[in-house]
């Protein structure tokens, strides 16, 4: 159903976004449309909740509903959170930066379902409208880097999350994403800012989100305007999919009005097969930047990044898929030298693993950033064919701190 008419025929569902679901261990993590949507929620459970400063997402424990899609916007019935209401169903969740609600359903008798029909977002500024008035992929050329001089990469120890970090003779100049789990507390994720606030005033990285999901972006949540505003650019995809990362756009674009570039995936033109990545700079460059086709899986329509120099080479890969990687980055990456590999998706679903050598390249080590999770990562799969590829395999949960790469 069109946003239109799910308006017009059901004014009084709340519009969410599923952010995860996880049939296995029966919880569902959603998030609110936009802040009309989270209102009428609040409103309905007669809350008066501070959505600008708080969490928003509401985790649904001991699921055992129908089978829903992440990525997928979906409708709630009122008088299903009515129930959760009327059976002191909804808890506030006070320590952590993304979740405002646990939702248990151990008593949920309601024969509808939670999640009632889907809703598709078909117009651009139903999408897209925080974003459209921004620099874009035009302007990637405006952003400078200078990568001279010695460097090394930074393999954050961030748990379950992603956060990695190029230095250029011991100053930070990119940050690649900024995350780590979804159960983070808030304590914790400060440490890990604050562990890092002082650098990047002083050194204003450029900073690169791969995709809006949570464990991409979570620390990002935890930071305060000043050590927002230590970012010299911020590049992200332009498609804002909940509340929580229209907020954060919204706090970053406004404290670097001026260096803000949401990028919007490349057209597809085929259904099905490989999600291209189609190189935004020179290929000449040291840091290369790639960005995806649409693909409404948002791991695989990410923006990644390669570094190198004349003796190694590094693939940041986000949450994309090996043959993303395979087929359009290495073979820019064909000659003499050192290849590191910062592994997709924490060692989960990266697609059927293929990770052709174009000939010249050393496939010297994979790295995966991962911590204790419930989604058993890194899958064994992965494991066995990363490790008879490489030549040395880590992990950061094993090392139990940064790993860092020096090219």
């Amino acid at each position: 159903m069109y946003l239109k008419y799910h308006r017009r025929y059901f004014p009084e569902d709340v519009l969410v976004y599923i952010e995860e679901f996880n049939k296995p261990n029966g919880y569902v993590i959603f998030d609110f449309y936009d802040s009309n949507e989270f209102i009428r929620f609040s409103n309905t459970i007669k809350d008066d909740y501070d959505w600008i400063e708080n969490g928003t997402m509401v985790q649904l424990i001991n699921y055992n509903k129908r089978t829903i899609r992440e990525n997928t916007y979906y409708s709630i019935k009122r008088e299903t959170i009515n129930f959760w209401i009327e059976n002191d169903s909804i808890s506030k969740n006070e320590n952590s930066f993304l979740l405002g609600y646990e939702i248990d359903m151990t008593n949920f008798e309601l024969e509808t379902e939670v999640f009632t029909h889907t809703v598709s977002l078909n117009d651009f500024f139903e999408t897209n409208h925080l974003a459209y008035s921004y620099n874009g992929i035009d302007n990637i050329g405006d952003i400078d880097i200078d990568l001279n001089g010695d460097l090394s990469v930074i393999v954050r120890n961030v748990g379950q999350g992603n956060w990695n970090e190029i230095k250029r003779n011991n100053n930070f100049e990119v940050v690649y994403d900024c995350g780590t789990s979804l159960n983070a507390k808030k304590s914790d994720i400060r440490s890990l800012i604050s562990s890092r606030s002082n650098d990047y005033l002083i050194d204003k990285p450029c900073f690169f989100l791969s995709h809006w999901d949570k464990d991409h972006y979570h620390c990002l949540v935890g930071m305060t305007d000043s050590e927002l505003s230590s970012f010299s650019n911020f590049v992200c995809r332009d498609n804002l999919p909940n509340l929580t990362s229209r907020k954060l756009f919204s706090r970053i674009s406004s404290l670097l009005p001026f260096n803000v570039y949401p990028i919007p995936a490349d057209n597809r033109t085929v259904r099905g097969g490989l999600t291209f990545l189609r190189a935004l700079n020179p290929i000449t460059n040291r840091l290369v930047i790639y960005n995806s086709q649409y693909h409404k899986n948002r791991n695989i329509s990410g923006i990644f990044l390669s570094l190198k120099n004349s003796k190694t080479s590094v693939v940041f890969s986000g949450d994309s898929h090996y043959s993303q990687i395979s087929t359009c980055i290495l073979p820019h990456l064909n000659f003499n030298h050192q290849h590191y590999l910062i592994v997709p998706h924490h060692g989960g679903k990266g697609g059927t693993y293929v990770y052709t050598n174009p000939g010249k390249i050393k496939f010297e080590s994979a790295i995966i950033s991962v911590g204790p999770n419930k989604y058993g990562h890194p899958q064994p799969y992965y494991v066995s064919a990363l490790k008879s590829d490489f030549r040395t395999f880590n992990k950061t949960s094993h090392a139990k701190s940064d790993i860092t790469i020096n090219l």
